[in-house]
This record gives structure tokens, sequence and C-alpha cells, in this order.
């Protein structure tokens, strides 16, 4: 899911520029020329900027109000002035599907004729956007509620704007997740960092539920030590060295006892701990291992792996909508496991774990992390939108065929192998480990014969079980083998019907047309709020 941010259009007898005023404004008289959409709110558009390399953080304020606006003596921050020189504060787009949107872009245009170039001294990329509205002699901030938080770039200046280009939380996400990298300052024979000569500069590598099979980094070459997981995990089952699996000593309690204690000779020791392995003897080829993050199936299903990825991403947890995640857990109870290396990006990984459930992720237009999944629309509906709310309704043509077939890979292979394998490996065994992945299929043949042209649907998750994932493909297939309608409704922001309506929630659609004349449960999976216009627009679907 993901939120944008536009102004579509501009006229240019709107530029204008305003100076800040002096003074405090608590009740302003009413003047002649106050814009209409006074009587609908005003917004007030907030940025945190940052000052000086000490990272001190100072608020930038606008407003859309040509009477201005100043919070009172009374209220916090006080006396606060806004500046007058906002032009449009744009419009969000938000949509759900199977994983996560596109980061979603966009901006807001502030009038200046060069009151605002201090700005390009500031450090706004990273900082925070909230837009909030209210009327205009409202108590700050309780009746100012936010309606959208966003993060921004650097602004684009021109001789007559300033915009703010915009960014939903999600693009949070889209960088490198694990950014710890070894240092390579081994003294050998000691160390577990590498030296400047193998993996200095190279990305930790990090296990989120049940891994198979997967490559794990050597981090002393003296003493054979190889990190699994940057972090604790629950167990390292089995190491494998050209396919075979070496016998398992007792474990370590920490790294300080894996330096200074060696196995056997064939076996290999684990330190949970800390995601550590120590070998016995010099392996002859590829090592592999298995390895289990989390203590409990349950910390191993999707809600739970996003979560714990959100957080190590730098979420706070009072900024995740948790109930979100257990609800997943509680309709896709099915272990998962992903690594993650290299430069993937924090939003790859959780894609990875959302996609393997039919789930979706993402900010609400407040800055909360939510997740949902993609079913058929039931129970008690939010609120009903019929005639008296909506202002056009479109029912969308089906661009997609129904699915008469679907292909789930799961049991995903860390590391293919196919040769140089120990002659002690059995044939089950190499046979695994020369796929990349198993697969499930489940058909529903009535849905070809009604849809000569019926799709057939292939994805890729990363589910442990061939049970889980074959109960997963015949959910999909069900909820995608029968018509499915899309309507696209609009109507106004303020209209009661629409005020508590969100995506991923069911609402009732009435309509005299379509055999929706009694009502049909549908689920939001898009909305856009154009604040300009006061207008809303949903994509409903069921």
């Amino acid at each position: 899911m993901a939120d944008t941010l536009r102004v579509t259009s501009v006229s240019a007898d709107v530029l204008w520029a305003r100076s800040p005023w002096d003074g405090v404004i608590t009740d302003p008289p009413p003047a002649p020329n106050a814009e209409p959409r006074l009587a609908e709110g005003i917004y007030l558009i907030e940025v945190d900027s940052i000052v000086d390399g000490a990272g001190s953080v100072e608020m930038l304020k606008f407003t859309d109000s040509s009477l201005g606006f100043a919070t009172r003596p009374t209220e916090t921050p006080a006396n606060s002035q806004y500046d007058t020189c906002v032009i449009n504060p744009g419009y969000i787009d938000r949509s759900i599907d199977v994983g996560a949107a596109s980061v979603g872009f966009g901006e807001v245009i502030l009038a200046t004729t060069g009151h605002l170039d201090y700005i390009l001294d500031r450090g706004l990329d990273g900082q925070t956007v909230l837009i909030r509205r209210g009327p205009h002699k409202g108590v700050y901030p309780d009746e100012f509620p936010i309606q959208l938080r966003a993060t921004m770039e650097q602004p684009e200046v021109s001789s007559t704007s300033l915009r703010l280009r915009l960014r939903d939380r999600l693009s949070e996400f889209d960088k490198a997740h694990q950014r710890v990298q070894y240092l390579g300052n081994n003294v050998l024979p000691n160390g577990l960092e590498g030296t400047a000569d193998d993996i200095k500069g190279k990305t930790k590598p990090k296990v989120y539920g049940k891994v198979f099979n997967i490559e794990p980094m050597m981090v002393n070459t003296s003493k054979l030590i190889y990190q699994a997981s940057d972090s604790d995990v629950y167990d390292i089952p089995n190491v494998y060295d050209k396919g075979a699996a070496l016998t398992r000593g007792s474990d370590y309690t920490d790294s300080a006892a894996m330096l200074a204690t060696a196995p056997s000779p064939g076996q290999y020791k684990a330190c949970p701990s800390e995601g550590y392995f120590r070998l016995g003897a010099a392996p002859e080829g590829t090592v592999t291992c298995d390895v289990t993050e989390g203590a409990t199936a349950a910390d191993r299903y999707a809600g739970s792996l996003m979560q714990r990825i959100a957080e190590d991403a730098g979420v706070d947890l009072s900024e995740i909508q948790t109930s979100s995640f257990d609800y997943v857990d509680s309709v896709a109870p099915y272990e998962i496991g992903v690594y993650v290396t290299d430069s993937e990006t924090t939003l790859s990984a959780i894609s990875r774990v959302a996609e393997s459930v039919g789930a979706w992720f993402g900010f609400d237009r407040f800055g909360i992390l939510q997740c949902g999944r993609l079913e058929a629309p039931s129970g008690s509906p939010t609120t009903t939108i019929d005639e008296v709310a909506v202002t056009t309704l479109e029912r969308i043509a089906q661009d997609t065929l129904p699915v008469w077939k679907c292909t789930f890979e799961y049991g995903i292979n860390g590391t293919q192998q196919s040769s140089d394998l120990a002659g002690s490996v059995s044939s089950a065994r190499k046979a695994w480990i020369a796929e990349t992945s198993r697969s499930v299929v489940v058909e529903n043949a009535p849905t070809l014969i009604v849809h000569a042209m019926a799709r057939e649907m292939e994805r890729t998750t990363y589910l442990v079980s061939e049970a889980d994932a074959a109960t997963e493909a015949a959910r999909v297939l069900t909820l995608h083998s029968v018509r499915r309608d899309t309507y696209r409704v609009a109507g106004r922001m303020s209209a009661r019907a629409f005020l508590p309506v969100d995506i991923g929630q069911v609402v009732t659609l009435v309509w005299p047309r379509f055999g929706l004349e009694a009502g049909k449960l549908m689920v939001v999976t898009g909305l856009r709020m154009d604040f300009g216009n006061n207008a809303i627009e949903l994509t409903l679907w069921g």
C-alpha cells in the first residue's frame, strides 16, 4: 500500500507571495475576500527541517488560509504563526494488492518571490511532513487532526514557487535492509569480522523464520567459524559439507566460548545466541546450513516476520498496528523463511513474506504501518455507501479473467547443488538440493469450461511445508476462480458515509444497477482524497 500526494495543475494568476506577519492572531475578524474553503476548514502544513550539523530541528509552518493562522497563547506551541503561502495541499492516492504497492510520490506547492529561499539551506530530505485540517478558529491541535504524514526529498525552488516533494513512508523501506558490514579487522587467529583480504565491507546476512541449505559467511578462516545470521537464532540444526550432514556437538553459550574451544574433527558446534557455528576440520567443499529463527512456529508466521523486519528497519512499535499483523497470523498460520543478504531492501524482504500468504502491507495516511490479506468481503461493513453519498459511480470493466490453475513454489533451497557432492549424500537429498524449490498445483476445471481463456497463476512463496503451500494455493484459486467486480465511486470527503472509510475495510455498496439494489459487500482497495477540493474516490472490489 502506498500514499501519493500531488498537485496536478496551478494557475499562473494564483502564484503570489506573502511574508510572515507580525503579532499574534487569536480570533481574526471575518474578511470579505476570505476563501470559500474556510467554511469547510483550512489546512496547516508542518515541515520538519534540519538546521545544522548537530541535527537541530525546526518545524516550518504554512497554511492555505488568506486570513492567516496562529496558535493562541494558551495552546501548545503558543503564539506559533503559519505562513499564508500554500497554493493547494494536493491529494493522496492509496491502494492495496498482494505484497506492497509501489512507493507513492507527490508534492505540496508553496508560493514565493524569495521569502522562502532560506529553506534551501535546510535539510528536508528524510524529514516528516504533517498535513492537518480544521476550522479556522479551531483549538490547536485537538481540532486539527492529521490528514497525512509523509516524508520528503529536497525541495524544488523556482522564482515563483517552492515544491515540497513528498514520498509515502513506504519509501523508508526502499533501501538496503542490512547495512551492517564486516569490519575486516580480525587479528588471526582471533576475531569474527574477517580480514581486509577476504570479507571486509561485505554485508552481514540475516535470517527470518526457517531457511534451508543457505550458504553462510566464513568470518574466521583460522578457526573455521561461520556466521549464518547477524542476530540470535533459535537453532542451527544442520550443517553440511559438500551436501553431507556433519555431526553436531554441544552448543556454545557465547562467541567467547566458541573462539576458545574447537569441535572434534567431523563435527560442528553452534552458537545460536549470536548466529555462528564452528567446524572441527577444514571443509572439503561448499558449506551450507539450515537455520531456524524464532522460538516457536508462531514466531515464524508471516505477520510476526513482517513486524520483526519492520522493527529492525527502524519502525517504532508505537507506529505499528500490531493487531493487523496478529490477524494475518491467525488466518495464515504457516511457517515461512527468508534469508536477507547483500543489498536487498526492506521493501523486498517484507514483500517476499507478504506475497507468500496473499497479504498486503503499508503505512496508512497517518504514518502507521498495517497489513491485511486480500480476501472476499465478509463480516460487518464499516459503512453503507449509496446514492445519497455518491456523486458518480463507474463499473470498471474486468481486465483480468478468472483463474483456473494455481502453481505455488515453496520449500526454497538456499544453495542449488548438482555437482561436487560427497558420496555419502543420499539420492533423496541430491534430488532436493539440485532444485531451487518445490511446487504444488491446484486446478478448478469447471472454471476453464465456463471461461475458455481463464488464466493460470504462478507465485513464488517462502512457505516451508507442502501442506501449507497447497492450502494457500487452494484459497487463492477459490478467491480468483469466480467473477469479481470493481467499482469506482466518488463523493465529498466530508460526507458522513465516507468519514470512517480506509483501505482494506469492508463496506456495503447500494446502487440501482449492476445487481446492487439490495446492497453488496465490497473491499476498499483504493482510496483517493483530494484535499483542495474536498473530494474522495474509492475503488471497491468484491
